[in-house]
């Protein structure tokens, strides 16, 4: 059976290609962090400069939560709302990897390599946002999970392949041919790409026959992507956060530089070995990495993490203390593959530890802050090693590194946050989240409920200590089970049903959806007094979803709604 190439049409589109383009995006990760340092060290390269090259390359991802509101203010709807950023920033991947034939003697043009660096993860940044806003848009909810493993193991599987062959190459044939390798195959995954359209009836290139699919959505502007963010983001509880995710990024970037260096010239690891070595170790710790979702689920983000992250500090004091093993190979081994492999692990807790302290209304910024600071984190991590590295022997190295997981491990004792309780006394029911962790630095992330109609961001709404979520652009309502009996009353339903009728009318008839909730099937229902309102309700949860003006008109009965019930067709 041939896969239908409309993402907004077919799951098996949205899989296969969530896990291509995380597979490019693994290619620079995989060549520029993983075994461009090793293959340095070798070539004589300092360690501080090693790590100054670490520190610089990871500044994209720093800061691309930038990225996202110029995506939503500039658009090309013609060829899809994403599907154009997409193109161009891979299409510049292509080239910018190019542009690593410049580096001849990498001992002398170091600088000029990590100016190549920025510019190749300046476009693999951009192209993880678009890729993820264009997932967001077009996944249901009860396919995300799905999804994200997807995106994950493509990722996994792209920085992995390209950290042992482009270790192999750069020792075998060199830069320029590596170089040219590496801009081939992002290129292949672009021409694939390029079949591929987001909604029916889309162009595929500029000059292609075809129009718009979709619509300009509001609110694109900076100001109102980051309202309101200011009310939570400084609270005690996200205030922590930000020190855990900075700490998460100092054991990040400092490990990250410390271990290739240490592996080529203390243990006496060549390009390949270490590149093979991180492939193998860093794919067993994606595995293991999404299986400790169920655990966090079950013991809570923070009890995994202090867990995690406490093997962590073990492992570096360990390593640390133990110099007269470090002549036995396998010894070695064993604590080089265990480090690789429980990063992925440690990154998995510390997200659900940030998401868990998301409002809804503006989790996806405030969560694009988290990740900014892991990642300046990251940065300094690097720098960090880099000064300590000319001035300390690598036992020291290595018990400064088992400072840094103490300092995280002691922030976290500070984690404080508490649930919101529900009018009943009970915690409130929150949206699952999914997490996944291919290695680098873009992970795809899931959380906020959205609105089954337009797929904007649904916003919570109280009522007299009753909470409902409304959609942010369409008004339509969302209620879990037992809310709509408690709010079809005519205060209530003025109070919350704010939106304009006329806008829901196309709305009300697209009625084949998911529940967003929990993805269960959603039935077809109509009112029995008031049979020309349409609703649906969800089989699993039990929760409905009205649009705009449809829950004032419910709590309404008036002499027209007899007329409306004669003219009301059948609902199939």
């Amino acid at each position: 059976m041939a896969l239908k190439l409309i993402l907004a049409e077919s799951p098996r589109a949205r899989y296969v290609t969530g896990a291509m383009m995380y597979f490019a995006q693994g290619i620079p990760a995989g060549l520029l962090s993983i075994a461009i340092p090793a293959w340095l060290a070798t070539q004589g390269v300092s360690a501080s400069a090693i790590a100054s090259y670490l520190a610089v390359i990871v500044l994209p991802w720093a800061f691309k939560l930038i990225t996202g509101p110029l995506m939503d203010r500039f658009e090309f709807l013609s060829m899809g709302r994403r599907r154009p950023w997409v193109i161009a920033a891979q299409l510049g991947l292509c080239l910018s990897l190019l542009s690593l034939m410049l580096i001849d003697n990498p001992a002398e043009q170091i600088g000029l390599l990590m100016i190549v660096g920025v510019l190749i993860n300046s476009f693999a940044a951009t192209q993880d946002v678009a890729v993820d806003g264009m997932a967001i848009d077009l996944t249901p909810v009860n396919e995300q999970g799905k999804l994200n493993a997807f995106m994950s193991f493509g990722k996994a599987i792209g920085w992995s392949v390209t950290a042992a062959v482009s270790g192999t190459m750069l020792v075998t044939v060199g830069m320029k041919a590596t170089a040219i390798t590496a801009s081939l195959v992002a290129g292949i995954v672009l021409l694939m790409f390029i079949a591929i359209l987001e909604r029916k009836g889309e162009r595929k290139l500029p000059w292609s026959p075809g129009k718009a699919a979709s619509g300009a959505q509001p609110g694109n502007s900076f100001k109102a992507v980051f309202s309101g963010i200011n009310q939570v983001l400084w609270k005690r509880a996200s205030v922590v956060v930000l020190a855990i995710m900075l700490f998460d990024g100092l054991v990040y970037g400092y490990g990250q530089a410390l271990m290739p260096i240490a592996a080529v010239k203390l243990f006496g690891y060549t390009t390949p070995q270490w590149s093979q070595l991180v492939a193998m170790m860093g794919l067993i710790g994606a595995g293991v990495a999404l299986l400790v979702g169920p655990m966090i689920d079950r013991f809570g983000a923070k009890r995994m993490l202090i867990l995690t992250v406490s093997l962590l500090a073990v492992h570096a004091f360990l390593i640390s203390q133990t110099q007269y093993m470090w002549e036995n190979t396998i010894y070695v081994r064993f604590m080089l593959s265990l480090w690789i492999m429980m990063l992925p692990v440690s990154m998995v807790s510390v997200i659900a530890l940030a998401m868990a302290v998301c409002k809804s209304r503006n989790s996806a910024t405030q969560f694009a802050i988290y990740m900014s600071v892991a990642n300046l984190g990251h940065s300094a991590g690097s720098w960090l090693y880099g000064i300590f590295s000319d001035r300390a022997t690598y036992v020291e190295s290595y018990f400064l590194l088992g400072i840094l997981v103490v300092g995280m491990i002691i922030v976290l004792l500070f984690h404080r946050h508490r649930h919101e309780q529900a009018p009943d006394g009970g915690k409130k029911k929150v949206s699952r989240y999914t997490v996944g962790a291919g290695g680098g630095a873009g992970i795809y992330w899931s959380g906020a409920m959205r609105c089954p109609k337009c797929r904007a961001d649904m916003e919570q709404v109280s009522y007299e200590g009753t909470e409902v979520d409304r959609c942010s652009y369409c008004n339509g309502i969302w209620f879990d089970d037992g809310e709509l009996e408690l709010l079809s009353n005519k205060q209530a339903a003025t109070a919350i049903d704010t939106g304009a009728h006329k806008r829901s009318k196309n709305l009300n008839q697209l009625d084949e959806y998911d529940c967003p909730r929990c993805g269960g099937e959603m039935h077809k229902k109509v009112d029995p007094k008031q049979t020309h309102i349409w609703y649906e309700s969800c089989r699993e949860c039990n929760g409905s979803f009205f649009d705009a003006g449809e829950l004032l008109d419910l709590s309404e009965h008036t002499f027209s709604d007899y007329f409306k019930r004669l003219v009301t067709p059948r609902r199939d």
